[in-house]
């Protein structure tokens, strides 16, 4: 993400072209009058994790890993959604509410939440133990609800927090976007001295009837409200602290100015190098939930340089890349043979995203790809054409059909009434086929797509082939490239498209994105709430939260003035905003809204407005327990360090079989 540039729109997480199940049913099992079960006590420790006894020690002092290009941006949970960020401050930082192992939502800051009948009203009870902390372990303030104001006003504040994490407030909350157009509005000096009084006076529906009690209106039945409250966008800041910073001071904090109330604090913080986390002295969760001595978290360059960290115990948990994974599954003797797992799936949905105003490098357009790329039977001959099963190989030899994406909305998100996953109807309507009885497969003979295609863009000028342009970062490797050019060699044809890359030195965003310099872009998408509205919603036209198509596709800018060759794409783009909006009004038939809206996706997918890649299942060689993680597909505590099941002896294949047993028996009864 880059955190320089003030485009005036909500950008929202994007897993960043490097990129957790059990939420399914949420939405369809909402409704009415209700409180959670949840208690003061229960937080992220709901649900026991499965255990097994390998002959090792519990991991005192954890030693983890992050990829160079997924560096952290920022340190104000408010400012972010991008999952480079949060994988971080959710151990630093509370929402109202949290997950447990199964994806459950349940109480994080909060004691328990109830809604009114139509589910307009949402009233959340705040502990009386929460306390903010400097990176020293020093008490600074008690958590009230007026620090959940504090933190809405800052958000809502477009000069504050300059637009980002208002897509869901605007959307939901009484007022909230006519605030956020307002202070849109004013001088910069003038709107960063509002405050939350000012907030309230313009009607926004937030209140705080006692010290520990926050009070959200919505605009519309929100049922799933619950689930917002689980996203960054809700997340309290301490009025003291942004009086003592000041607001250029608050957005800009790091680890060493911040307050915490999670359950750790960073107290070393080496950029592109290391951040260490160690035990908040005052969590006020601490007597539930297991902590680490302290959490390592390195950054290194690729995964093959992991592989050797793993080796040489340096780490405690590594992804395999394609060469070590290859080298060790081709040796049964080898020491780390029955060791190699395959991951739990992770929260994102994974697609190609599509470029239709790219620009050469001098800043002008790339008519050639612009042309080609516009045309439905071009992207048709992508989708239906591309053969990534190679790609998924790279990524997971033992399973790699398990990594087939066919849908745009992750799936385990949403479920009807019946309990079928949401995107299975997407894949009916589409008419995909089974193959093996299991798997669904997209591909299709294109050979006189292809022809015709051809015959289309020739007539307006394109010269063939059409060169795709992606980009590496320079001095990592290049296999996955290698391996996408040769697929599109043998599945499309030299003579129509060419996959080629070139190198950026050190920001995708900078350097590539923003310049619009890629044909498309490997992007993953996870869910901030529990509704499909959230995965679909980045895609449509006039809307300017709609963070891919401002991003990354640029058909907001393609939109405002089209090419007549852009013309037939504009009303597609327009077409599925339709249905996305007729979608959207459902708000009293859970069933009706999610049917709607598979409508405006296999519409959306039909005419290839981006092409599904894949999901994030790869292989790994660990000592931590995956299943006794937080799970979730929305959020973003799935990467808090409580509650791990670790050993100090590596797990196997057997290990995990026994895991996961253990984990889908606790599922039913959790």
């Amino acid at each position: 993400m880059n955190m320089n540039k003030k485009h005036m729109i909500d950008r929202r997480t994007f897993m960043k072209a490097a990129g957790a199940v059990g939420a399914a049913g949420l939405l369809a099992a909402c409704g009415g009058s209700s409180s959670s079960t949840g208690t003061a006590g229960s937080g992220a420790a709901s649900g026991s994790a499965p255990v097994v006894d390998n002959g090792g020690d519990p991991i005192a002092n954890l030693v983890t890993w992050e990829l160079a290009l997924r560096e952290l941006q920022t340190w104000n949970v408010l400012y972010s959604q991008n999952a480079a960020d949060l994988n971080v401050l959710c151990n630093c930082v509370n929402g109202l509410v949290t997950n447990n192992i199964y994806g459950q939502f349940v109480p994080d800051v909060c004691t328990e939440w109830t809604q009114n009948e139509d589910a307009t009203e949402w009233t959340f009870k705040l502990r009386d133990d929460v306390t903010w902390s400097d990176v020293n372990g020093e008490v600074k303030a008690n958590l009230t609800s007026q620090d959940f104001l504090v933190g809405l006003e800052w958000v809502l504040n477009a000069k504050k927090n300059e637009n980002m994490n208002t897509s869901m407030p605007n959307n939901y909350i009484v007022g909230a976007k006519e605030y956020n157009e307002y202070t849109n509005e004013l001088g910069e000096d003038e709107a960063k001295a509002l405050t939350y009084e000012d907030m309230l006076e313009h009607g926004v529906g937030i209140s705080a009837p006692d010290d520990y009690t926050v009070v959200y209106t919505c605009k519309v039945p929100c049922p799933y409200f619950h689930t917002v409250a689980s996203g960054a966008c809700l997340f309290p800041a301490p009025k003291a602290l942004v009086d003592e910073l000041g607001v250029d001071g608050f957005l800009g904090l790091d680890n060493t100015t911040m307050w915490y109330t999670g359950p750790y604090v960073v107290n070393e913080y080496i950029q592109n190098n290391s951040k260490v986390f160690v035990p908040n002295p005052n969590y006020f969760n601490a007597a539930n939930e297991s902590r680490f001595e302290s959490v390592t978290v390195r950054i290194i360059d690729d995964t093959v340089v992991g592989f050797q960290l793993y080796d040489a115990g340096e780490v405690d948990e590594m992804e395999l890349a394609e060469a070590p994974a290859s080298t060790i599954l081709a040796d049964p003797n080898h020491k780390y043979y029955n060791n190699v797992v395959e991951a739990t799936p992770k929260k994102y949905s994974y697609q190609y995203h599509l470029c239709f105003n790219r620009k050469n490098e001098d800043g002008t357009p790339d008519e050639n790809w612009n042309k080609a790329v516009a045309n439905t039977k071009f992207r048709q001959c992508l989708m239906h054409g591309l053969d990534l099963l190679d790609s998924y190989k790279r990524v997971n030899q033992l399973k790699p059909l398990d990594l087939e994406n066919l849908c745009y909305t992750m799936k385990g998100l949403c479920t009807f009434s019946d309990g079928r996953d949401y995107t299975d109807r997407v894949i009916e309507l589409l008419g995909y086929p089974k193959s093996d009885g299991k798997q669904l497969r997209r591909l299709k003979d294109i050979t006189q797509l292809k022809a015709e295609c051809m015959e289309e863009l020739s007539a307006i000028g394109v010269t063939f082939p059409v060169t795709l342009y992606s980009y590496v970062k320079a001095g990592a490797s290049t296999d996955g490239m290698l391996v996408l050019q040769q697929i599109f060699k043998d599945c499309l044809g030299d003579d129509f498209v060419k996959l080629d890359w070139l190198n950026y030195i050190t920001s995708m965003d900078q350097e590539i994105r923003i310049p619009h310099l890629a044909c498309w872009y490997g992007s993953g998408w996870g869910a901030d709430y529990a509704d499909v509205s959230n995965f679909l919603g980045q895609e449509i036209l006039h809307d300017d939260n709609a963070y891919y198509a401002h991003e990354y596709s640029y058909i907001a800018e393609v939109a405002e003035d089209p090419k007549d060759y852009q013309k037939e794409l504009i009303e597609q783009f327009e077409e599925f905003t339709r249905l996305y909006n007729e979608a959207n009004a459902i708000v009293d038939d859970t069933d009706a809204r999610y049917n709607a809206f598979a409508q405006a996706e296999a519409y959306f997918l039909e005419n290839v407005l981006t092409v599904p890649n894949y999901y994030e299942i790869g292989l790994q060689l660990t000592h931590i327990n995956l299943y006794s993680k937080i799970n979730t597909l929305c959020g973003i505590a799935a990467y808090k360090y409580v509650n791990w099941e670790t050993s100090t002896e590596a797990y196997t294949a057997d290990d995990f079989a026994a895991f996961a047993e253990v984990y889908e028996a606790g599922k039913g009864v959790a």
